[in-house]
Order: C-alpha cells, then structure tokens, then sequence
C-alpha cells in the first residue's frame, strides 16, 4: 500500500509543477524515452543530463525516467528484445543461449546476437512509449489544472456583497 501511495503522491507532483502543461508533458515523455534506453544503469544520468542541457524540469524527466526500475527492468528488457527479434530477425535464425554452459568468459559470445535486436526494440519502443505518455501527461495535467484551478467568479462575488 505504501508504494500506491507514493505514486500517487509522485504524480501529484509532476501534475501540479509550476510549468507549462507542454513542458512538464514534453519532460515526462523524454524521460520515458529514457527509460528504454538500451544503456542500462545510465538512466538517471542521463535524465539529469537531459533536463540541464534542455532546461526542463527534473522532477518531471526523473519521474518519467524512473518508469524503468527494479520490478519493470525485466518486462522492458524481454519486450524490447522481443519487439527487436520480430522486426529485424525473423528471417534469419538467431542462436539460442545455451544456460547450461552459460560462464562469464562465453556470456558476450553468446549474447552477442542479441545485441542489435535489444539496441533496436528498446529505441523504438521507447519512442512509441514516449510519445504516448506526451499525450496522456498533457491531458492528465490539463484535467488536474482544471480541477485545481481556483474559481475566478468566486472572489470578485465575494467582493461585491462587502459594503
């Protein structure tokens, strides 16, 4: 229960930041887009890096960017390499690992031909990802500005009641 909530509270914080609803949404999808990224354990990096160099707000990139982490790894990873395989590798037969003579000395030549495929399907999910959650970032926020939106008609009421 306590992750659910700090979620949510997370979400409260990108949806609420003091920034335009295309910058905040634009910051989230670059670093969803990061957080596909084939160069594993660099994520927070380069999301830091991203929003320095494009002055966007970290909090946002970093939330975005953290889309990626220890219980989402594994389903990212096998997709992205899946997604890679179907699109550049039907045609030609890819190897097997072999998990009984898996050593550290033979895990590069055996993973090797996969390498291309994960490169691959990890890029271009993270382009589709990313600019799904641009779109769904920016209605959520322009929803939550609405319903946080103080009621201009209310105090000019008020106001006009006072003698």
């Amino acid at each position: 229960m306590g992750l659910i909530l700090k979620v949510k509270d997370q979400m409260r914080r990108v949806l609420g930041l003091n920034d335009t609803p295309h910058r905040t949404a634009l910051a989230f999808a670059i670093g969803v887009f990061i957080a596909f990224s084939p160069l594993l354990g660099l994520h927070f990096i380069l999301a830091i890096l991203s929003a320095w160099l494009f002055r966007l707000n970290r909090v946002a990139i970093l939330v975005g960017a953290f889309v990626n982490n220890p219980w989402t790894i594994t389903p990212i990873t096998l997709s992205s390499t899946w997604f890679g395989l179907e699109i550049c590798c039907r045609a030609r037969q890819i190897p097997p690992i072999n998990f009984e003579n898996v050593t550290f000395a033979n895990m590069a030549a055996q993973l090797k031909s996969y390498l291309f495929p994960f490169v691959l399907g990890s890029t271009l999910l993270g382009l589709v990802f990313s600019v799904i959650s641009y779109f769904v970032m920016l209605w959520m926020i322009s929803q939550y500005r609405k319903i946080k939106k103080p009621d201009s008609t209310e105090p000019a009421a008020e106001s006009s009641s006072s003698p």
